[in-house]
């Protein structure tokens, strides 16, 4: 959908990129920035791994497999701070940017095992 929550996701990625992820042009390989964020363009993120080696992970109640390298793909998508609950807010539509839990709220967040990384 042209232009549906494009501010948003754009603020969002430009800050995750700040953190250390990896969105880019897909056209021009160039990280996404300030400058080069026009609607409509063909953004990604890139990241490298086979998928050759997986390891068996807990997943809430279960084990499931995951890439060896799970967590420098976290990382590409959502920066240093993959691991860190954050605050959606406004019904998950996008109108005001994330914001980290405190490291007290985050420890009582992930208290029993894994949960989605959006409160």
């Amino acid at each position: 959908l042209a232009r549906y929550n494009h501010e948003s996701h754009t603020r969002e990625m430009l800050r995750y990129n700040d953190e250390g992820a990896n969105y880019r042009l897909l056209d021009t390989d160039e990280l996404l920035s300030q400058d080069n964020n026009e609607d409509g363009l063909q953004i990604g993120t890139v990241f490298d791994s086979t998928f050759e080696c997986m390891v068996l992970k807990q997943f809430y109640f279960t084990t499931i497999y995951v890439p060896c390298d799970y967590e420098a793909i976290l990382q590409a998508f959502y920066g240093r701070d993959w691991n860190h609950v954050e605050n959606r807010g406004g019904g998950g539509k996008g109108n005001r940017p994330a914001e980290k839990l405190s490291n007290k709220e985050n420890r009582k967040s992930l208290q029993g095992g894994p949960k989605p990384l959006c409160t």
